[in-house]
């Protein structure tokens, strides 16, 4: 036990020494604990025990004819409960130099919640006018200055984009209010559906062009971006094809901000937007029928869902109680194309979906680094029971309503 304790202070004795001769690097640590007690009034799509949570299920009826999803739920966790380290230091090819490391317990599906996740872990190099960013960082489409703070986790997934990719990004600042950034990224497990391999066998990777305007309290942006993905390598006859599917997002954002409140809004518009946790997925673009039954053994081409989403948030900038409100509507939009779910696949994410709306009235009390919140969410979730060739659901179910009640403390270090 002895030598252990020796082996430990030897090497921290010595990481500190290295770091001290070599100055200046710093290394701040910065993190949370979070408590969260969360109810649910009907049983809902979610993930991580609840705490990443989607929209109400799609109404299931019993032999009476009651629905049986009309059942409530109740959970406490501490899951998201993260930790970093923002590190600064030398200046290498004229540049400043940063970089920062994050984890949380949230895993990276259901059944790894409470494992160690890696969340961010990027380098920065900084010059005048020009920021070069390598590593696994936020998809541009999650605007950083200009998200929902929504207590409930995730950003108000499935309304707001939510992706964390491995990425190249140069962002270059054109005048002092302008600036402009081109990102390549490779999806991790923030992926779009399908196999999880599509992607990298593109040989492609997802392409996203940014351009913000930022003067005094006010932003204004639009993203634009495409990716390819590449579903199989043969036919079901075992020929070779090289079909890809390529899909574009194009996104608007704006954020005002003044002293007594901030007010951010988001439109996002694209094809098989599924690897942001949204609606989206594809299929393949044809029709069959009897007179023109569609051949499943030819190397056949693909067709995208089409998803628009849009929301907007308000917030004061009292201290120490803030209100805050954000709505949220997002809607499957179909295909361009007659479209076709392919058999024995799962290339679709939430596109029994017609439409989803939802309504968060919210309050902080905010003491120090200790804070204690209560979010009341509203949803209404429509499914389609019916969808014609273009995917595009045309009769619907009645509502499915929940309301999401989260009571959360946090105590930030």
């Amino acid at each position: 036990m002895n030598k252990i304790v020796l082996l430990f202070s030897l090497f921290f004795g010595i990481g500190r020494f290295v770091i001290a001769q070599d100055a200046p690097i710093i290394i701040k640590p910065y993190g949370y604990l979070n408590y969260e007690i969360i109810y649910d009034s009907y049983r809902s799509e979610d993930t991580r025990d609840g705490e990443l949570y989607f929209f109400p299920r799609k109404p299931v009826f019993d032999s009476n004819g009651k629905d049986i999803n009309k059942n409530s739920k109740l959970n406490m966790l501490t899951v998201q409960s993260r930790f970093g380290f923002n590190i600064s230091g030398h200046e290498i090819l004229g540049a400043k130099t940063s970089g920062k490391l994050e984890a949380d317990f949230f895993g990276t599906r259901q059944d790894l919640v409470r494992m160690l996740r890696l969340r961010l872990a990027f380098i920065n190099l900084t010059w005048e006018d020009t920021e070069l960013m390598l590593g696994h960082n936020f998809h541009p489409t999650f605007v950083l200055d200009c998200f929902p703070n929504t207590l409930t986790f995730a950003a108000a997934v499935p309304f707001n984009p939510l992706n964390r990719s491995p990425q190249i990004r140069l962002t270059k600042n054109l005048t002092n209010i302008v600036s402009a950034s081109l990102s390549f990224l490779m999806h991790g497990y923030h992926s779009s559906a399908g196999p999880s391999d599509q992607q990298r066998n593109s040989g492609l990777p997802d392409s996203q062009f940014q351009l913000r305007i930022n003067p005094k309290n006010f932003l204004v942006g639009i993203t634009a971006g495409y990716k390819f993905l590449s579903p199989r390598e043969t036919t079901t006859t075992g020929n070779i094809t090289k079909k890809r599917v390529g899909s574009y997002n194009l996104q608007g954002f704006t954020k005002i901000n003044t002293n007594p409140f901030t007010v951010k809004a988001q439109v996002i518009y694209g094809e098989n937007l599924s690897n942001f946790i949204m609606i989206g997925g594809y299929g393949a673009r044809g029709t069959d029928n009897e007179n023109s039954p569609f051949d499943w053994n030819s190397d056949y081409d693909f067709t995208n869902i089409k998803t628009l989403s849009l929301w907007t948030d308000l917030q004061t900038n009292t201290l120490p109680w803030q209100f805050g409100l954000f709505a949220g509507y997002t809607e499957n939009l179909g295909s361009s194309d007659p479209f076709l779910t392919i058999p024995g696949s799962s290339l679709l994410r939430f596109t029994d979906l017609h439409s989803l709306f939802r309504i968060s009235p919210r309050v902080v009390y905010i003491v120090k680094n200790l804070s204690f919140g209560f979010e009341y969410s509203w949803y209404n979730a429509i499914y389609a029971d019916s969808f014609n060739e273009f995917y595009k659901p045309v009769t619907f179910l009645d509502p499915a309503i929940n309301h999401h009640l989260l009571l959360s403390s946090k105590y930030t270090f």
